[in-house]
């Protein structure tokens, strides 16, 4: 902007160059389109080395030309390719996850349609800071063992760790749907708090333990501040517990400010537990207990997770079931006196093995079990052989997290492993035996044998024959097969793996041919001599494209997955990693061929051929890969398809047709700025300087003919490119050319015997 002068004075402006520097463009992206055992289905997925693309799609497989091209890529020097799976047809697998009731909560789908999604294994524990509310949620993929763990998570979907938040748009394996409908939600119970079994209060309040917070439904906490004595008025510790129960509701209450939810909180005593309740059901109904700032009364009051209270939330009816099952042991039912005298002097032991280890023997020491009841003579003997089996391995997740639970007037004995190898087995003790006292063989009852839980339903079709053409050449308004490349920014070159349809090959180049792309054909399988290929070639069988190249024979290279036996491959693959190799050593406009063009991992040729074979071959624009003593394998030819001597293309020559694409692209993107500016001198100076460090940059790195810069390009911009009529209509015309360097295709060496010297 001009400098607006307001006082005498010194001013200083920047004033711009016009130098607009052009980048040039990566000349060897590669794209490969074909079969992969995963990974998402006509999605362009950017890889930059073979290991992403075993991690993305699986890697190598027997069916899959394409995952030996990509190999074969990176293994030649290629460092930056697009993939595209492609299948005829493919479902999803996915598991529907019931809570206890039960009805369906959530439905676990795989990313990537097909097969794949069938191994990934889905596991439910209650393993969490809030056991009775939240949950974790495990997911492992056998094929390759990828994992992912969500911990600590909610079906409350106001709750930072909701569990379809956590996972969608984040896991590589799976995405979350919530079954549950909107009508259950509104139905669900308050959510509560519930303190752990207290003693009288008047005995654990005091001076220093008098407050605690209280959270209802997610709502800031508020601060309780209990007041001694009054809270806790009464003759009797019930009486004491109910006023405390009435004075928590109160203080709460009275905090309400509109809330609905403190509006209807209640506190009340149940037993010898004080009760908390939010009073609104719904899905984000919960209470939660904190410690409180000062004088903490939450841990004497055993209120909240940490001090030994329950809390359940609203949402846990709708938590997903634990899975997959473990092993139980369920004993027979016992009589009211079965426990009276048990165990004893001489029943006090037992054996048991968990997951195949053991048998171990327990001994629950020979104090009778206490209790007033049978109920509370199980709950005894429970919490004993509990306590005694854990100690035997702590650091096996079978012995460690093994539970005794009482359902009526049975124990039931779990392992503490779920799944596939979970098992439990209880035999009788070598001496002073209580199994049988126990109920625990004769009438016990096994769980049926646990399985692992899997996502199921994925299927998937392979392109046959038949379907190549609709499988690779979809719809282009759905970006399908070819044209899910639309998502890609910039690709140079496309590989088809071993596609040779002509109506795919005819539509693959047309679209190189938009995008500024280069095609490396595979030539066809059946072409298994040399006389088949010059009639492929002289055929229609091929695209007449200057932006293509095809490539003879396929080439054998060594399979990992046989132990290195030798695999017919097409050379594709191989051949779009030369050209970036190439591209980098020596330049775009260096033909990927030649005795240095060596193809790495190559064995042997499916055609081995002799000069006079080749000499056949080239004049009809047919590259051929040739194996020479001491070089080995090696591209010897660097023709496009409109290369045959007969067509006389001026792209004659892949480096050619590819230095033209490259300074193509970079111009195109480094002359945006162009858009818009004012159409007159200054601007087409402007043109002119940038466009011309570009070329010139490439003359001095050798891309160009010519011992001068006016011999090697030259860029006009200016009034005999733009007239006025052009400037009229918003056009502004930039010629730019250059003189190619075109490859010694023929070395010519000329020798004649020289005469002896005769004086004459």
């Amino acid at each position: 902007m001009p400098i607006q002068f307001a006082s005498p004075g010194v001013y200083i402006q920047e004033v711009p160059s016009g130098v607009r520097t052009i980048a040039g463009v990566a000349t060897s992206v590669a794209a490969f389109l074909g079969a992969a055992p995963r990974g998402p289905i006509n999605k362009a997925t950017r890889i930059y080395s073979f290991a992403d693309f075993e991690r993305g799609f699986g890697g190598l497989a027997a069916d899959s030309e394409m995952s030996y091209g990509v190999r074969q890529f990176f293994l030649n020097g290629g460092t930056d390719a697009w993939i595209v799976r492609v299948v005829k047809d493919a479902a999803p697998a996915s598991r529907t996850l019931q809570n206890l009731t039960p009805i369906p909560v959530l439905t676990l789908t795989a990313l990537d349609p097909g097969s794949s999604g069938n191994s990934i294994q889905v596991r439910v524990d209650y393993a969490t800071a809030f056991p009775d509310s939240t949950f974790n949620v495990n997911l492992i993929r056998s094929s390759d063992g990828r994992a992912e763990q969500y911990q600590n998570v909610s079906m409350n979907s106001a709750d930072a760790r909701y569990l379809p938040d956590l996972v969608n748009g984040v896991s590589q394996l799976v995405k979350v749907t919530r079954d549950v409908l909107p009508a259950t939600l509104n139905g669900l119970p308050a959510g509560t708090s519930t303190s752990g079994p207290l003693a009288d209060v008047q005995t654990l309040l005091d001076a220093t333990h008098t407050d605690f917070r209280v959270v209802v439904n997610g709502l800031p906490p508020l601060t309780v501040s209990i007041t001694l004595p009054a809270d806790i008025a009464g003759g009797t510790p019930t009486t004491r517990l109910t006023a405390l129960a009435a004075a928590i509701q109160a203080k709460v209450q009275a905090q309400a400010a509109g809330q609905a939810a403190l509006s209807a909180f209640t506190c009340t005593r149940s037993g010898s537990n004080l009760l908390l309740t939010s009073g609104t059901g719904g899905e984000s109904s919960s209470v939660r207990v904190l410690a409180g700032i000062g004088k903490n009364a939450a841990g004497v009051l055993k209120l909240g997770v940490a001090s030994g209270g329950v809390e359940v939330d609203a949402v846990a009816s709708i938590r997903p079931a634990l899975m997959p099952d473990q092993a139980t042991l369920t004993s027979g039912s016992f009589a009211a006196t079965d426990l009276d005298a048990l165990p004893d002097a001489t029943h006090t032991s037992l054996r048991i093995s968990l997951d195949g280890y053991g048998p171990d023997v327990v001994d629950l020491g020979n104090a009778g079990a206490a209790g007033a009841n049978l109920a509370a003579k199980l709950a005894d003997v429970a919490s004993r052989l509990q306590v005694a089996v854990r100690a035997l391995k702590p650091g096996n997740p079978a012995y460690r997290d093994f539970t005794v639970g009482i359902a009526g007037s049975t124990l039931v004995l779990a392992s503490g492993s779920r799944g596939a190898g979970s098992a439990i087995a209880v035999s009788a003790a070598a001496a002073n035996d209580l199994a049988t006292g126990l109920q625990l063989l004769a009438g016990a009852t096994l769980s049926t044998p646990p399985t692992d839980v899997f996502l199921n339903g994925g299927s998937e079709t392979p392109y046959a024959a038949a379907d190549v053409y609709p499988a690779f050449i979809g719809s282009r308004a759905k970006r399908e097969g070819l044209y899910a490349l639309e998502d890609a920014d910039i690709f140079n070159l496309l590989v088809l793996p071993g596609i040779t349809d002509p109506g795919v090959l005819a539509d693959a180049a047309s679209y190189c041919q938009e995008r500024r792309a280069f095609f490396i054909v595979d030539a066809p399988l059946a072409a298994t001599d040399v006389a088949g290929m010059v009639a492929v070639a002289s055929g229609t069988d091929l695209p007449k494209s200057d932006h293509a190249a095809v490539y003879f024979p396929w080439t054998y290279v060594a399979d990992p997955l046989k132990n290195g036996k030798a695999r017919l491959t097409p050379p594709g693959g191989t051949m779009a990693g030369l050209y970036a190799r190439t591209d980098g050593n020596r330049g775009v406009w260096k033909a990927p061929a030649g005795t240095d063009a060596n193809l790495a991992g190559v064995q042997s040729m499916a055609v081995p051929l002799t000069d006079g074979e080749n000499g056949s071959l080239n004049p009809l624009g047919v590259n051929c890969l040739r194996t020479f003593p001491v070089y080995g394998a090696v591209s010897w030819g660097a023709r496009t398809l409109r290369g045959a001597d007969q067509m006389s293309s001026e792209y004659k020559y892949v480096p050619v047709r590819r230095l033209a694409l490259y300074i193509e692209e970079s111009l195109y993107r480094g002359t945006q700025w162009v858009v818009f500016e004012p159409n007159d001198e200054p601007l087409w100076a402007q043109i002119r300087l940038n466009i011309g460090a570009f070329m010139n940059g490439l003359f001095r790195q050798g891309a160009f003919q010519g011992s001068s810069p006016r011999d090697a390009y030259l860029v006009k911009c200016d009034r005999e490119t733009t007239t006025q009529d052009d400037i009229n209509r918003g056009v502004v015309n930039i010629l730019v050319g250059f003189a190619p360097l075109k490859p010694a295709e023929f070395v010519v060496i000329s020798i004649q015997q020289l005469a002896g010297q005769i004086q004459v």
